[in-house]
């Protein structure tokens, strides 16, 4: 049987203020249920990147009311048995989807090693997209939860699908 237990839950717009909110409620949280100080530290770092993800795409689709109202980004935290889970959704273009799938293949087919080799190669080379993203993000997750990401496309309409990301680490 597994012990499922949800310790942070927001859906909604991200803006710089809601993501110190959520870090703030975390850190309330890690004292409330009692999470050791090397556990929390990986959480944050994962959650941050996770949350920084979402809100470099959010300004695509402000003005589309239908995603808007129907598909607003979620944020969940949980503790399943001795691991933690971190998902995410967020809406994303849909000419955005192969270049994202790509990096998280390229992340997920890497070795601990070959991710700080990877990670090294990316600040050095600086191929930053406009979005100011290269993928560290991405890499700094996998190294972190020590895991590969779990990810889906599911298609919203002709311009826009729902990114869902899944991080569990111990």
């Amino acid at each position: 049987m597994t012990n499922r237990e949800t310790i942070l839950e927001y859906t909604g717009h991200l803006t710089f203020s809601t993501i110190g909110r959520l870090l703030t409620m975390l850190k309330h949280k890690m004292v409330e249920k009692g999470i050791k100080i090397g556990i929390y530290k990986r959480i944050l770092g994962v959650m941050i990147e996770a949350l920084e993800n979402i809100y470099k795409y959010s300004d695509q689709y402000h003005d589309n009311q239908m995603i808007d109202k129907n598909h607003l980004p979620t944020f969940k935290l949980e503790r399943v048995d001795q691991n933690y889970v971190i998902k995410t959704s967020s809406p994303i273009k849909n000419k955005d989807v192969p270049r994202l799938k790509e990096k998280i293949e390229i992340v997920n087919s890497k070795s601990a090693d070959e991710l700080k080799v990877l990670y090294r190669q990316t600040i050095t080379d600086g191929h930053f997209t406009a979005k100011g993203g290269a993928g560290l993000g991405l890499i700094e997750m996998a190294k972190i939860t020590n895991n590969t990401l779990g990810y889906r496309f599911e298609q919203i309409n002709a311009e826009f699908s729902l990114y869902h990301l899944t991080l569990t680490f111990i």
